[in-house]
């Protein structure tokens, strides 16, 4: 393909996308104004649910319904498909965002479909930072060992024993 081809696609596709751009600006007003008559109507339907609606609040509730409709009919819209749309993409990318499965508040991650998931070849990976499995023969020595004090180590409060004395084993005066 050579470069004008190449030049012509991509602005092709940079064309069809301002387009579709400009249909979501064309399309903003009415889905505010959808959007402002749907939470009208939950507020009404809450207040009604809840003992606290005002007497004419039936009244109000039939009206929105009907400028509800009214909307449809003049945008040509399902509103109650569109966020039925919309709340499975976001379900979508939470399950996307979580690695596979949707973060609930409390943290917990349900197992994945099958259950438990078999070990990976050659055994777990090890956490970075993490524990490491001791070796055989205990853990390895720096090189060169541990520095020591001068003189050795004393515990504090207690006489360092005298090499030259046979009683002085324990550390502790005979």
């Amino acid at each position: 393909m050579g470069l004008m081809d190449r030049v012509k696609a991509q602005a092709s596709s940079l064309a069809q996308q301002a387009n579709q751009g400009m249909a979501k600006l064309d399309n903003l007003p009415a889905q505010r104004r959808a959007d402002g008559l749907l939470r009208s109507l939950g507020i009404a339907v809450l207040a009604e649910r809840t003992g606290r609606a005002a007497a004419d609040n039936d009244a109000r509730i039939t009206q929105m319904l009907a400028d509800l409709e009214q909307h449809e009919r003049q945008y040509n819209v399902d509103l109650v498909q569109q966020a039925a749309q919309a709340l499975a993409q976001q379900a979508q990318q939470q399950w996307q965002g979580a690695g596979g499965f949707p973060q609930s508040p409390g943290g917990f991650q349900p197992q994945p479909p099958g259950g438990f998931q078999p070990e990976p070849p050659g055994g777990y990976p090890q956490p970075p930072g993490g524990f490491q499995p001791q070796p055989p023969g205990g853990y390895p020595q720096p090189p060169g060992g541990y520095p020591q004090p001068p003189g050795g180590y004393q515990q504090p409060g207690f006489p360092q024993p005298d090499p030259s004395d046979d009683q002085g084993q324990s550390g502790f005066p005979a």
